[in-house]
């Protein structure tokens, strides 16, 4: 089975604006100012991973939906780079079982976990209707169901 994927960002007004793998691959990864165009703002990022048919989008695997804040020069927010390696490391610890750093002052509520979970959903919303359905006429045309 052959897989590709496409990237889009999703604006404000569900309109979606197709990017490089190579473009956002820079930027995300190698903390390149390859997204110059949204220098200063947050943007909504959706990857969409498929399976290809003749070398066609055919079936959608997966679609990741997130918020990238983009710095002044147009490359990744290290801010925002870090917290999200924490809030990965933490999630991950989760899985493999490891309780999340705790205080032992008695009456204090550890919240770290509830913080961090909102912080994911913030960073990981939910992919909005409109959007979607542009996206899927865009990979697959008149070819799809809506």
């Amino acid at each position: 089975m052959n897989l590709g994927y496409r990237l889009f960002v999703v604006a404000e007004d569900h309109s979606i604006i197709p990017i490089s793998q190579q473009s956002f691959n820079d930027f995300y990864f190698k903390r390149n100012p390859s997204l110059q165009q949204f220098s200063g703002t947050t943007i909504n990022v959706a990857t969409v991973i498929y399976t290809l048919e003749n070398r066609k989008p055919e079936q959608i695997i997966r679609i990741d939906y997130m918020r990238v804040k983009v710095d002044s020069d147009g490359a990744r927010d290290q801010a925002q780079m870090d917290d999200s390696f924490r809030l990965v490391a933490n999630r991950v610890g989760k899985l493999l079982g490891q309780e999340p750093p705790g205080s032992d002052s008695g009456s204090v509520v550890n919240a770290i976990e509830k913080f961090d979970e909102r912080r994911w959903s913030q960073l990981h919303p939910q992919l909005p209707g409109p959007a979607l359905k542009r996206i899927l006429h865009k990979l697959f045309g008149a070819r799809h169901a809506v």
